[in-house]
């Protein structure tokens, strides 16, 4: 047997290598997406008609590619998808044109009213109407804390509730304060947010799905978003993985505060560079379950290798 300082050694090689991999891959996706941003950019600055249509097809090829190296987006068509926190729904016109195909079971909600709404971003209109005539519910002024305000979602729950880039927006220049205030915001939301996710208890068919995705880096590692969730006593953490805007054809992230052409970044530029995460929260009765599964399986699997007969405990 290897003494223990080469096991260790040979464990971190091997994670070193696995790392080196994985920003290797990610390095390609990037590549990926800037020639499709950069070919599609060159079809809209104009030139022949004939050279246009050549460049729309390789812009195309080029972000089929990116895509196909990609896992799919978490959500299914037989999801019900609540969007909460939106700025100018490009996200859930994605979700309902390009992911689900079909909006149906989408409702999208944020916190602004129409008027504030079109101020704020000049292609949110459009969305929200290609949103309705996909058959999805838009709703204002939807506080994200206060769902149990809103009156039509008495009686409904969702298999997935999503709050990309939550953001209090108070304009707190004091990080301290700036990070307290984001804390109580996202604490208020999971305790506002629990009680809307299917459940299992409840007849639903699978349990419900909270999603929240953030920065990377500072001031938003701070916000500690984990402990926030299962701090409530309602949550239990299931899983985490990055955000690549580049799964959400047409997704254009939009700060708080609003857009302002030349002014403001464009093309996901501010979240690509802040390595965004998605963090994935199930009701703790859920989540002790798939724990309980876990152990069951794995205790299945002990005995199998002992050579004990775990035909009963399959059935």
């Amino acid at each position: 047997m290897a003494p223990k300082y080469k096991k260790a050694k040979l464990k971190n090689a091997l994670a070193k290598l696995q790392d080196t991999h994985q920003k290797r891959q990610r390095a390609t996706e990037i590549r990926d997406m800037k020639e499709a941003a950069a070919l599609a950019a060159s079809k809209k600055a104009g030139g022949q008609q004939g050279n246009n249509g050549g460049a729309q097809t390789a812009a195309q090829k080029a972000q089929k590619k990116a895509m196909s190296r990609l896992p799919p987006p978490p959500y299914y068509d037989h999801d019900t998808v609540l969007l909460v926190g939106e700025a100018n729904f490009s996200f859930a016109k994605c979700l309902a044109l390009e992911i689900l195909n079909r909006g149906d079971t989408i409702t999208a909600t944020t916190l602004d009213s129409f008027t504030t709404m079109s101020e704020k971003y000049e292609d949110a209109q459009q969305n929200v109407k290609d949103l309705e005539d996909a058959g999805a519910t838009v709703l204002f002024d939807v506080d994200a804390t206060k769902l149990n305000k809103i009156k039509s979602f008495k009686g409904k729950r969702f298999s997935k509730i999503v709050f990309n880039f939550p953001h209090a927006g108070a304009g707190i220049k004091d990080q301290d304060r700036n990070v307290v205030s984001n804390q109580k915001l996202m604490r208020s939301f999971f305790e506002s947010a629990t009680p809307f996710l299917t459940d299992t208890d409840l007849g639903d068919k699978k349990p419900g799905e909270i999603h929240v995705t953030v920065k990377t880096g500072l001031p938003y590692d701070l916000w500690n978003i984990k402990r926030l969730a299962t701090g409530t006593g309602l949550l239990g953490n299931k899983t985490s993985f990055p955000f690549r805007p580049e799964q959400y054809p047409g997704y254009e992230h939009r700060r708080t505060i609003g857009f302002k052409e030349g002014v403001s970044q464009g093309n996901n530029v501010e979240i690509v560079n802040k390595s965004p995460k998605t963090f994935v929260f199930v009701k703790k009765t859920a989540k002790e379950a798939d724990m309980a599964r876990e152990e069951e399986t794995a205790n299945i699997k002990k005995r199998k290798r002992a050579g004990e007969d775990v035909s009963d405990d399959e059935e």
